[in-house]
């Protein structure tokens, strides 16, 4: 009889917590009562995502493209991943800024972080290229800024600074600190 009632004992916990584990999946997560949402879940989450953003005139402002995106409702944040960010000014000047992953918390200003890259092309034949660990990108007003250390390259001239400015509109590159441009060979 000991063996009975401990094997009636298991089954009975057993069917108990297999109701209760139900009951809190589907009755009370998506009751109309409430719902459990645990702080710094996701709010939701996108996969290759391009965004266009045109003038009034309608032509091509700027192209945000990313192979992820999480947003955070706690922390009100979108953490992007492979950010890519091309500005156009003109037919002729185009600014492309690529990233290993971004911080924005108003998809108006974006920080990105890694090995972040921007490369300037215009009217002349090679583009100038700057690198750096971390910068600042404000997409209405089209300026790429930081105040870390920056790597400028263009052909085979090679030049170091201690951050830059670029401002689109104007295609000038404010570099903060003294560059000496030196070849590399």
């Amino acid at each position: 009889m000991p063996k009975l009632s401990a094997r009636l004992l298991f089954l009975a916990l057993l069917s108990t917590l297999a109701s209760a584990s139900w009951w809190v999946h589907y009755a009370a997560l998506f009751s109309s009562g409430g719902t459990i949402n645990p702080k710094g879940v996701p709010k939701f989450f996108l996969h290759e995502v391009i965004s266009t953003r045109f003038s009034p005139s309608g032509s091509v402002k700027s192209i945000l493209e990313f192979d992820s995106i999480v947003y955070s409702e706690s922390e009100n944040e979108s953490q992007l991943v492979r950010p890519k960010l091309v500005f156009h000014n003109n037919s002729a000047s185009k600014l492309t800024v690529t990233a290993d992953a971004g911080i924005t918390k108003n998809n108006e200003t974006i920080d990105l972080i890694g090995n972040v890259t921007l490369k300037i092309e215009g009217d002349k034949p090679s583009p100038t290229n700057v690198t750096t660990t971390f910068a600042t990108v404000e997409i209405p007003s089209q300026i790429a800024r930081t105040d870390y250390k920056t790597t400028i390259t263009r052909q085979s001239l090679i030049g170091f600074s201690h951050g830059f400015r670029y401002h689109v509109q104007d295609g000038l590159l404010d570099l903060l600190s003294k560059v000496t441009m030196t070849y590399d060979d």
